[in-house]
């Protein structure tokens, strides 16, 4: 939610437009999110809980899962559409698949050129969905009108120029990096062990029978 908010918003250009001792409260005009099209690409647990949750602010949500069918996206008021579709209706696409190869560049210049040119994308997944070099070019041309970036291609960056842009909020991988969330990753950890220890059926195994 918060990668959604401060894209709209230029929060963190104002802030650093206001310490540097700039009062540019025309050149940070935002936009609402209610009212607006989500495009959710991966609507597993994650994408599912986006969705919910950026309804609360009056967002239409889309989405697009190869696997998750319509009906599961329905339940989540989420309207199912084909990839080709939902590119075209989306003011803000974000994205929660896996890196795998029919992900990678998954959000490319082909992309950009069907997209609204104000649309703004938010990657908190994987780096490598989104060509870099793609989403570059389209906030230069104007086919783009903000990014928030946690993941990227190379970590730590090494596209200086996109982590730069004025119109990207760029941050350090820092989706699970808070004391409460180390703690429950550590705890999944010592309850698979215990599991595995006591014959117990493990959670999150993608071949559980092999």
């Amino acid at each position: 939610m918060c990668s959604h908010i401060i894209v709209a918003r230029h929060i963190p250009q104002g802030c650093s437009s206001l310490k540097e001792g700039r009062w540019d409260r025309k050149k940070f005009m935002g936009v609402e999110l209610e009212g607006k099209t989500l495009a959710i690409v991966g609507l597993g647990r994650i994408g599912r809980e986006v969705a919910t949750r950026m309804q609360a602010f009056g967002m239409k949500t889309i989405g697009y899962d190869p696997i998750v069918p319509a009906e599961v996206a329905a339940k989540f008021n989420i309207e199912f559409v084909e990839l080709s579709q939902l590119w075209p209706r989306a003011d803000f696409i974000t994205v929660h698949t896996p890196l795998l190869p029919s992900t990678t560049g998954l959000l490319n210049k082909e992309v950009f050129q069907q997209c609204k040119p104000e649309v703004r994308v938010i990657n908190a997944a994987r780096g490598g969905i989104i060509d870099e070099d793609a989403l570059l070019e389209a906030l230069r041309e104007g086919k783009c009108a903000g990014a928030a970036l946690d993941v990227f291609t190379t970590e730590p960056p090494t596209n200086r120029e996109l982590v730069e842009h004025e119109l990207v909020v760029a941050t350090p991988h820092l989706g699970a990096s808070t004391s409460e969330a180390q703690v429950k990753v550590a705890q999944e950890i010592a309850r698979s062990f215990l599991d595995a220890k006591e014959g117990k059926p493990l959670q999150g195994v993608v071949n559980p029978n092999s």
